[in-house]
C-alpha cells in the first residue's frame, strides 16, 4: 500500500437528497453545487474520511484540485490521499484489495477487472482525452516512422489503456501485435528500459513519455495519433461505499464539480495546484492541459467503450471467458444525478440496477 498524505477536514457537509431515478432532467449548476432536491444540509462527522487513490496521471487533475483547493474539506470529508499508485490500473487494484475507498481508473483496467469482480461501480467520469497515450521509440534503432516498429521490441503495461492504444495504433499502420516483439512491464519501468536499450519502443503516457524523452534527448522519436482512442478517467467505488456512505460519494462529487468550475476559469492556478500531487512536471502539464477534457459527467460513450474493449480482450485471448459482462450494471449514475442531473446523459436499461 502506498504512503499517505492527510489533507484538511471540517465539520459540515451537504447531504444529498433523494435519488431521482433513471430519468435525465436538465439541472443548472451555478455557484456551489446543490443536490437536486434542495435538501437542507445535515452534519457529517469530522472524521468522515475517504481513502483516495490518486494515480500519477494528468487526467486525475480534478480530484487533485478538489483536495488541494479545500473543496473536499468544505464538504465535511477528510481526504486521505494515497499518491504512490503510478497508474489507474494499479489504483483500481488497490481499491479492489480494500486499500482505498475511491480510485481513479481508465476504462480498460475496469474491463479486465469486471470479469473477476462485480462489487465495484463507476460513479462519474472526471476527465478524458483523445490524444493522451503515445509511442516513444529510439531513433538510433532505425525507428523514424510507425512502420519501422515492425520486428522491434515494444513494451507497454498489460491490460491497460496504453495497451489498447498500442493495439489500435498498430492496426492503423497495418500491423498486428504479432508483428512486434511485445513485452509487458510496469509503467515506471518503461523509461529506464528504453534509455538502457532493453527495448526499442514503448506505449505509455505522461509523465513517462517525457521522462524517456529527457533521457534519450535527440535519440527519441514520439508518435501520436489524435482521435484514434478516447481515454476516459473514471471515479470508481466499491458497492459497500454506495450502500453505507452514499452521502460521502455525493459530497465528493460536489467537490469535483467545484473543481471543474475552478479549472475552467483559472487554468494557471489549477495547474500550479495539481502538478505536485500528480507528480507531473509543470511544463508537461502546461503542454498537455489543452488536450484534457476535465469535466464531471457520465455519458453513453463510456458504456460503448467498455463494450468495445471487452470484445478486444476476448478476441485477443487476454481474458479467459466466453462473454462480456453487462457493463450497465457497473455504472451507478444516481449519485451524480442527485448532484448535477444535467451531467448524466447515460441511457440505461430497466434491467440495470
Amino acid at each position: 500500500m502506498g504512503t499517505k498524505r492527510s489533507v484538511r477536514s471540517v465539520r459540515q457537509a451537504l447531504i444529498a437528497g433523494v435519488f431521482t431515478g433513471a430519468s435525465i432532467l436538465g439541472q443548472g449548476c451555478g455557484g456551489r453545487p446543490q443536490d437536486v432536491d434542495g435538501a437542507r444540509p445535515d452534519p457529517v462527522d469530522a472524521q468522515n474520511t475517504l481513502r483516495i487513490a490518486l494515480p500519477a496521471e494528468p487526467l486525475g487533475a480534478l480530484l487533485a484540485l478538489a483536495v488541494e483547493r479545500g473543496y473536499v474539506a468544505d464538504e465535511g470529508l477528510a481526504a486521505e490521499i494515497v499518491d504512490t499508485y503510478p497508474s489507474g490500473q494499479r489504483a483500481l487494484s488497490g481499491l479492489l484489495a480494500g486499500e482505498v475507498d475511491v480510485a481513479l481508473s481508465a476504462e480498460t483496467p475496469i474491463v479486465f477487472q469486471s470479469f473477476e469482480h462485480t462489487h465495484f461501480r463507476i460513479v462519474a467520469t472526471v476527465g478524458s482525452s483523445d490524444d493522451e497515450p503515445k509511442i516513444v521509440a529510439r531513433r538510433d534503432r532505425g525507428i523514424v516512422a510507425p512502420a519501422d516498429l515492425r520486428g522491434k521490441r515494444v513494451a507497454t503495461q498489460r491490460a491497460s489503456a496504453v495497451h489498447y492504444f498500442l493495439y489500435l495504433f498498430l492496426l492503423r499502420h497495418g500491423m498486428r501485435e504479432a508483428d512486434v516483439e511485445l513485452t509487458f512491464m510496469k509503467a515506471e519501468e518503461l523509461p529506464d528500459a528504453l534509455i538502457r536499450g532493453d527495448i526499442d519502443a514503448f506505449s505509455m503516457r505522461e509523465p513517462f513519455v517525457g521522462n524517456a524523452k529527457q533521457g534519450l534527448d535527440e535519440k527519441a522519436v514520439v508518435f501520436t495519433e489524435p482521435g484514434l482512442y478516447v481515454k476516459t478517467f473514471n471515479l470508481v467505488v466499491r458497492d459497500e461505499l454506495i450502500a453505507n456512505r452514499p452521502e460521502a460519494i455525493r459530497a465528493l462529487l460536489r467537490a469535483l464539480v467545484r473543481a471543474e468550475d475552478f479549472a475552467r476559469g483559472n487554468r494557471q492556478a489549477a495547474m500550479d495546484a495539481v502538478a505536485g500531487p500528480l507528480q507531473t512536471d509543470r511544463a508537461i502539464l502546461d503542454r498537455l492541459w489543452p488536450e484534457l477534457e476535465l469535466r464531471v459527467f457520465l455519458g453513453q460513450g463510456l458504456l460503448s467503450a467498455l463494450e468495445d474493449e471487452a470484445r478486444w480482450a476476448l478476441d485477443r485471448g487476454l481474458i479467459e471467458a466466453e462473454v462480456a459482462p453487462n457493463y450497465s450494471k457497473f455504472i451507478a449514475p444516481e449519485p451524480l444525478m442527485a448532484v448535477k442531473n444535467a451531467a448524466v446523459t447515460l441511457i440505461r436499461s430497466e434491467a440495470a440496477p
